[in-house]
């Protein structure tokens, strides 16, 4: 985790005539979400992350937790047919100069809760209300937006092992074992909760980060 907020994602963020407005604002919001909510202290027993790796450096972190059973009636009508939640996104980071890594995160996840999942989203900032529409997850209200895929043909797709995958990339875009051009192995790989996941920042200032969140808001 302290990857996503150390001094190579800082320098992107504050650097924007480097790189570009657009990706420095990302490597703020990646920062200061990494920094404020990348703590373990409240993860239950079912909390889980999985880290998108290029070579041996992650570029992007998903912390999941468990699902729960579907008792409020609109939400039944809106998801026909389905009585829980399979699992909670409750936390996602990617490197601001690596495209789609949370997109593969997403699918890893979707793959491992089965054939019908539904997923719940919950933002941990503003201005991720776009980004989640675009992969297809819908506003349920209360900073809560729920993924079924089965109602998003546009986004997501079966291929011929039952797996989803997007629906606008190839089937071997999500490979536990994929070169790219540069011969960097790709990989997904899961832990429990904790265990990998080095949070320590005590020697970090915080007032970067509200600074980050200010400018974000603006």
């Amino acid at each position: 985790m302290k990857d996503f907020y150390g001094d190579e994602i800082k320098h992107i963020a504050e650097n924007p005539q480097e790189y570009s407005p657009f990706v420095s604002s990302k490597a703020g919001r990646t920062a200061t979400i990494a920094r404020l909510y990348g703590g373990t202290d409240t993860d239950t027993p079912k909390a889980r992350y999985f880290s998108y790796d290029l070579g041996e450096k992650s570029v992007g972190l998903l912390r999941t937790e468990g699902g729960f059973g579907i008792n409020n009636e609109p939400w039944r009508e809106q998801f026909p047919g389905r009585k829980e939640i399979t699992s909670v996104v409750d936390l996602r980071v990617t490197h601001p100069l690596v495209e789609n890594a949370g997109d593969i995160l997403l699918e890893h996840q979707l793959r491992l809760d089965g054939e019908r999942p539904l997923i719940m989203s919950r933002p941990a900032s503003q201005g991720m209300e776009a980004r989640l529409a675009q992969m297809g997850f819908v506003d349920v209200g209360e900073n809560r937006w729920v993924l079924d895929p089965t109602q998003r043909p546009d986004k997501w797709t079966e291929n011929s092992d039952g797996e989803w995958q997007r629906a606008d990339k190839p089937g071997l875009y999500l490979s536990k074992a994929v070169s790219d051009d540069s011969g960097s192995a790709t990989s997904v790989e899961g832990y429990s909760s904790g265990a990998s996941i080095e949070t320590d920042s005590s020697d970090d200032d915080p007032s970067w980060y509200f600074q980050q969140l200010n400018l974000n808001q603006g």
